[in-house]
């Protein structure tokens, strides 16, 4: 209306929006930093511990399937060097299992840790997350059984003998019948009959030894990777419970660090109006 002039309208006050959009910000970032870390943490490790258990079955599992294959295709040499041709195994798949336990946990304590870092720093194995590498990354020492004595020549021509090999002395000795000649009364080809039943007594025992020596080896290597698996397992428990401990600890420095530093700028909002 003339002569009654319309009230101002008060500018925008661009800093004080600014300085609530801030301070409702932090205080959002303060209460997701407040506890739960740790809660998220064991649930990463468990699934981690699935994670490498599986594996380490996987591995346990081809372990098993290579020893008994050389078992049953290696000669007598062979079968005397399958120990120490375990123990490398053994060794190289340590080194595998500890570099896929690396693998498994580390990546989920990576997110862990990432949005409680200080902004402008990432939690890399060398900063952070370095402890828990030297948790993960220590070689563990895997005491493998010691395999049964192979059996002796005796043994095996006692064992053949008492399981019925003996009957393949008696073959010459039914064959001169077949042939036209009294099995009593062929004296001059008693002494080489004599010497095949010898021979086929020998081979026998020397098969029969064989096949216990293979069953011996069988029986071992079933030894090893049950050894190997459970002291692994142990062991992966042993140092998950370490990993929380350490990692724990690593991330409550995290978090305190980034607290103070969100209420130290609170407060200097809070100063500035």
């Amino acid at each position: 209306m003339p002569g009654f002039p319309l009230p101002r309208r008060a500018a925008p006050d661009r800093y004080a929006d600014a300085v609530r959009s801030r301070r409702a910000e932090l205080r959002a970032v303060r209460a997701l930093l407040l506890g739960g870390h740790r809660v998220e943490l064991r649930h990463s490790l468990t699934a981690s511990r699935l994670t490498a258990s599986t594996e380490l079955a996987a591995a346990l599992a081809s372990l098993g399937r290579e020893l008994r294959h050389h078992v049953a295709h290696a000669n007598r040499a062979g079968r005397a060097a399958v120990p120490a041709l375990a123990a490398a195994a053994v060794g190289a798949l340590v080194d595998r299992v500890v570099a896929g336990w690396i693998t498994a946990v580390l990546p989920g304590l990576r997110r862990l840790a990432a949005p409680r870092c200080v902004p402008g720093t990432l939690p890399g194995p060398a900063g952070a997350l370095e402890p828990v590498v030297t948790v993960l990354a220590r070689r563990p020492s895997i005491t493998l059984p010691g395999p049964d004595p192979p059996p002796s020549a005796a043994r095996a021509l006692l064992a053949g003998v008492t399981g019925g090999t003996w009957r393949l002395a008696l073959v010459p000795a039914a064959v001169l019948p077949a042939v036209g000649l009294p099995a009593l009364g062929g004296r001059a080809l008693l002494p080489s009959a004599l010497g095949i039943a010898l021979a086929l007594l020998a081979t026998a025992a020397r098969a029969h030894r064989t096949a216990a020596d293979r069953a011996r080896l069988r029986r071992w290597a079933d030894d090893v990777v049950m050894a190997v698996q459970s002291e692994l397992d142990t062991e992966l428990a042993r140092r998950l419970i370490d990993v929380e401990r350490v990692a724990a600890a690593e991330l409550d420095e995290l978090v305190a660090c980034r607290l103070d530093l969100i209420d130290t700028e609170l407060q200097a909002l809070a100063a500035g109006g």
